[in-house]
């Protein structure tokens, strides 16, 4: 009895330290199970899908469309800037977008602007003068810019993670390449209004050497071939889905540092004082019976004068057909370019890379 009442205490005992044992080891296996989720929770990935911002660059092109306000527009206001007078263009962009909200871009345009006198009311009082001076040109711009993009929706996570919109506000420099040209008339209606006598020349040439406001006769300097503006624009893109594009819009003005995109800016010089018959010429159409797109003037209320002492004829008012010191432009206020821009780019790299840490 006693040995068999002390084997029942010995198996007692050994069955309790298993079931301790066994307790154990299931408290031990729960506390591993619970660092392993706590470690998965605190898992982020990588930085890729982390939301962590990534910069990256892209590049692309745009189509431009180009509009001018100076002293050729139809009157003394920005918003009176012809659309019908819009020209096309071209460039290419880069950039790099360093920060959640801010972009820096470099891009190469070229775009046209044109203007017309033709383009001002005849019949309002504001307008006549300019319509009477008939005076036109065109000019290619082969701009450099340098700017920043300011986004109004922040990008969290880099190149895969783009808000679908957005839009943004621009601000930079640029220097710029123009050449004034302008259409020589059909014939030399200064010496002849019957258009006997011819022009020297035709088709479109450059004013700036001829010095239209008497700057080769040493009245003033000549106008830079390269001058400075600071562009402001505002912007909106679209991140085309499934693809490594964005597709924008942009609307800006250039503020010039100059006065003679247009080739006007100052007063009229005498005609006799010209050696040169073109440089004559160009300096004063108001002669002249169309327009430079050849549309016909009406000239049944115009009163113009010639220099030259061949006619008798003149504008009532501060504004004359070649009389030395009368008002040609306004130098009071530079010129304004207005570019539209659509463009298309590519995001480079970012979209498919993987960090080497999770391959």
């Amino acid at each position: 009895m006693k040995l068999r009442n002390f084997l029942v205490i010995i198996l007692s005992i050994a069955m309790l330290g298993l079931a301790d044992h066994a307790d154990a080891q299931r408290r031990n296996k729960y506390k591993k199970r619970r660092k392993n989720n706590k470690k998965l929770s605190s898992y982020k990935g990588s930085s890729r899908s982390s939301g962590k911002f990534e910069p990256f660059l892209f590049a692309g092109g745009q189509i431009n469309t180009g509009n001018y306000f100076g002293d050729l527009a139809p009157v003394s206001r920005a918003g009176s800037a012809d659309i019908s007078l819009t020209r096309p263009g071209f460039g290419l962009s880069a950039g790099y977008q360093f920060h959640s909200s801010v972009a820096v871009v470099a891009d190469l345009n070229w775009v046209r602007v044109f203007g017309d006198d033709f383009s001002a009311d005849l019949g309002a009082e504001e307008s006549f003068a300019r319509y009477a001076r008939n005076l036109s040109f065109r000019n290619d711009i082969k701009e450099f810019r340098l700017a920043f993009q300011f986004f109004f929706l922040p990008n969290s996570g880099g190149p895969r993670r783009l808000p679908p919109i957005n839009a943004y506000i621009s601000l930079g420099a640029a220097v710029f390449h123009h050449s004034p040209m302008g259409k020589v008339p059909d014939a030399d209606y200064q010496s002849a209004l019957d258009g006997s006598v011819p022009a020297p020349t035709e088709g479109w040439v450059p004013l700036r050497p001829l010095g239209t406001e008497g700057q080769n006769l040493g009245i003033g300097s000549p106008y830079g071939e390269f001058e400075f503006s600071v562009p402001v624009a505002i912007g909106a893109q679209l991140k085309l889905p499934g693809l490594p594009f964005i597709a924008g819009a942009e609307f800006g003005i250039r503020y010039l540092f100059t006065d003679y995109i247009d080739d006007v800016s100052g007063n009229y010089v005498d005609l006799d004082r010209f050696d040169d018959p073109l440089a004559r010429i160009m300096s004063d159409r108001s002669t002249v019976p169309s327009s430079s797109l050849g549309e016909s003037r009406d000239l049944t209320n115009l009163r113009l004068i010639n220099n030259s002492g061949a006619h008798d004829f003149f504008i009532e008012g501060n504004v004359g057909s070649g009389v030395d010191g009368t008002q040609r432009g306004n130098p009071d206020n530079n010129d304004l370019i207005f570019i539209t821009q659509f463009k298309l780019s590519y995001i480079i790299g970012g979209t498919n890379r993987r960090r080497a840490k999770y391959r």
